[in-house]
């Protein structure tokens, strides 16, 4: 009977042990950021994808342009059902079971510095009453005149309105979609080149008072598509928001594949033939991320990111590398609806 105590309390002791050094495996942290059980059981199929022999690819002017099969049923339940980070702050480096997956087997490797780590939990920080008329009409007026600083510079600005006004046919009474808004300056952009109404995507609970503004969570989004799976809108734009994505950064869960797929999102709520304009930090040859700040993308990298879609043109951006990149949807290419 003592034996089989003494064997009984070993049992739970290593247990415990086991336990502690699984949970504190992270420089000491719980290692909790990544959220296994967060989402239904359903794959993010080619979308996340990343090895490049299982696909085809075709050389263009920019980059290689990569045909990939999307489930847009499967990647709108991912998003509908994904979660916010379980542990704050973030993790200080990629946790070690995603690692692999994080940094593309070592082609896009993780600069771990204190100046690019933060801890900043957007959702919460972001004022929620930002688009009213009278402040979107302010910035129109600024923008008309070339003096809308937006969140960058004017340069910048100015720099993005060129762009959206060099493709204003697919613009003009049209109806688009934003993705992530500290400040809605590429609203008032968009609407001074002519959009119908624009869709702001955002994890804050924002709220709009403008008549051709509405908002949505990317929760809420998800079961819009999936009340009614189509193709909902002839445009989209992105400034500096896709990078971020699955870094934690913003209190999100740590997700290797988070800027794949929501750009494979994007794709799906897209008509055939639409644009989309996307500006993400660009280092010509060379992909790393600036843990866990953003990803810097280059050729290995960004050849999935637009998996699908057909670069029309590339402009040089004044703020750091971030350049814009004009996009149109293959309409050859046929989604996959339930």
């Amino acid at each position: 009977m003592r034996q089989r105590r003494m064997i009984h309390a070993f049992c739970v002791t290593s247990l415990c042990l086991f336990l502690i050094v699984f949970l504190y495996s992270n420089g000491g942290e719980p290692n909790v950021h990544v959220n296994k059980d967060r989402r239904v059981n359903v794959p993010c199929g080619e979308a996340c994808d990343v090895v490049d022999s299982h696909f085809r690819e075709e050389p263009t002017a920019f980059h290689a342009y990569i045909e990939k099969h999307f489930d847009c049923k499967a990647l709108m339940l991912r998003l509908k059902d994904e979660r916010p980070a379980d542990a704050w702050p973030p993790p200080r480096e990629p946790p070690p079971e995603v690692k692999d997956e994080m940094t593309m087997q070592g082609l896009m490797p993780a600069i771990l510095k204190n100046a690019t780590y933060y801890a900043s939990n957007n959702a919460k920080s972001v004022k929620t009453d930002i688009i009213t008329e009278k402040n979107i009409q302010k910035m129109q007026s600024e923008a008309s005149k070339r003096m809308l600083e937006g969140s960058y510079t004017k340069s910048v600005t100015n720099t993005v309105s060129r762009c959206l006004e060099r493709y204003d046919s697919a613009i003009k009474g049209r109806n688009g979609f934003v993705i992530g808004t500290e400040r809605p300056w590429v609203e008032a952009l968009l609407l001074n080149v002519g959009a119908q109404h624009l869709t702001t995507v955002e994890y804050s609970d924002l709220v709009s008072s403008h008549p051709s503004i509405t908002t949505r969570t990317p929760r809420r989004l998800a079961e819009d598509y999936l009340e009614n799976p189509r193709e909902m809108f002839d445009f989209g734009v992105s400034y500096s928001s896709i990078e971020h994505s699955g870094l934690g950064r913003y209190g999100d869960a740590i997700n290797p594949s988070g800027d794949l797929e929501t750009m494979a999102q994007a794709w799906c709520l897209t008509k055939p033939g639409g644009l989309f304009f996307l500006n993400v930090p660009f280092d010509h040859g060379k992909d790393y991320i600036a843990w866990n700040a953003h990803r810097v993308y280059g050729n290995a990298r960004l050849k999935h990111l637009t998996a699908n879609w057909n670069v029309l043109a590339w402009m040089k951006s004044p703020y750091n590398n971030h350049d814009v990149w004009m996009l149109q949807k293959m309409a050859s290419v046929v989604p996959v609806f339930p």
